[in-house]
């Protein structure tokens, strides 16, 4: 029950077919769409139902090929034209709706990371702090790590997702409420002195989420309302456990069960601000959107952002990838019952998000015939 998988854990049966079916969805007539500008005018939904429906049919057909019980997704494009589409099912009998809020797994971090540069860029703390500063000890967590250290996984600190029991103790009291503490109980020794390797750590973001807590002076996820969401005009996302939910959710399936909904007290509990926020598609792609385009941070933040360590390529709670030969800015999740991606197009300037209430699903795969489509809109 990992919160993210940098590769999506693609589906073994079926994939070949997949492939085949979606770069065909991704490869029709060129659109008769203008291309996209660097301004930033009101969000509208796109109507040009050329491109929109080769987006659809990407949905569409992960539905019948992979099959996925349901998937949502969105494009939002430089010029600020939005797409939005789903396909299959939300619960037996009852179809997806573009409304419905998603479990949007390790996609969280990338919120976190940015609460946190944030909270440097209003001089509340520095990325170079060490989590001593602001945290009490804690077994197992050298208190010389740097807050960067902790964003970009150099930390060393154990994956408490890692360890015995873990995921027996969740599914043991499923409406037991978890807190960050309780969670970082269970860590082990680190993997590596600090700053010396790279290895992908939840246990990273739960003390990031701590750090911002006492930096900022409020809870959590008060504080990523208040800077990263009010600011874009965004009231879908919410944070399970801590908040109430915004709007319909539909139900998760893991390994051909739908039984997520009754974990839910302790899974995202325990996941907090590593992977416990909810979205629609829409609105998560509209938060990349104004992160890489400069609305949330300051170009000279986002640079840091942007500086990159590890085998991943993982900067301060984003990724740097190729998908489909096109470099993005991305980050994956993967929770109990959902699977998501986001990318932001760095030459298109444009970013697709995409959650299936199922996990494990290939949701890069897909997102990647999504960017296609989208890619054939923007060029010049």
């Amino acid at each position: 029950m990992a919160y993210q998988s940098h590769g999506a854990r693609l589906a073994v049966v079926g994939t070949l077919v997949v492939v085949a079916a979606l770069l065909g969805c991704a490869t029709d007539a060129p659109t008769s769409a203008t291309p996209s500008t660097p301004s930033s005018p009101p969000v509208t939904v796109a109507t040009d139902t050329i491109w929109t429906a080769r987006l659809q049919r990407v949905l569409d057909s992960a539905v019948r090929a992979v099959p996925l019980r349901g998937v949502s997704g969105a494009v939002v494009l430089a010029d600020g034209r939005v797409w939005r589409g789903v396909a299959g099912l939300a619960a037996p009998g009852v179809p997806m709706d573009t409304a419905m809020r998603l479990g949007i797994g390790s996609i969280s971090k990338s919120i976190t990371a940015t609460l946190l540069v944030r909270l440097a860029e209003r001089g509340r703390l520095t990325l170079d702090d060490p989590v001593g500063r602001w945290l009490p000890p804690i077994a197992h967590v050298d208190p010389a790590i740097s807050v960067r250290q902790l964003l970009n996984h150099s930390s060393g600190v154990f994956d408490i997702t890692d360890a015995p029991g873990y995921r027996d103790s969740i599914l043991a009291n499923t409406s037991a409420r978890w807190t960050p503490q309780r969670t970082l109980a269970l860590l082990r020794p680190p993997l590596f002195p600090r700053g010396t390797g790279w290895s992908y750590s939840n246990s990273n973001y739960q003390l990031a989420g701590l750090v911002a807590e006492a930096a900022g002076g409020r809870p959590y996820h008060q504080q990523v309302r208040d800077e990263l969401l009010v600011p874009l005009g965004l009231t879908a996302p919410f944070l399970d456990q801590y908040e109430a939910p915004t709007g319909p959710l539909p139900g998760g399936w893991v390994g051909g069960a739908m039984n997520v909904m009754e974990t839910r007290a302790s899974t995202y509990s325990a996941a907090w601000a590593a992977g416990a926020y909810f979205s629609t598609p829409e609105a998560l792609a509209r938060w990349w959107q104004g992160l890489m385009t400069g609305r949330l941070v300051s170009t000279a933040s986002l640079g840091q952002m942007m500086a990159t360590v590890g085998s991943e390529n993982y900067g301060l709670g984003i990724v740097r990838r190729q998908l489909v030969g096109r470099p993005v800015w991305s980050h994956t999740g993967e929770i109990r019952g959902f699977a998501s991606v986001a990318a932001h197009d760095v030459a298109g300037r444009f970013t697709v998000v995409l959650i299936a209430n199922e996990n494990p699903a290939p949701v890069t795969l897909l997102a990647g015939s999504l960017v296609s489509v989208a890619a054939s809109v923007v060029v010049p």
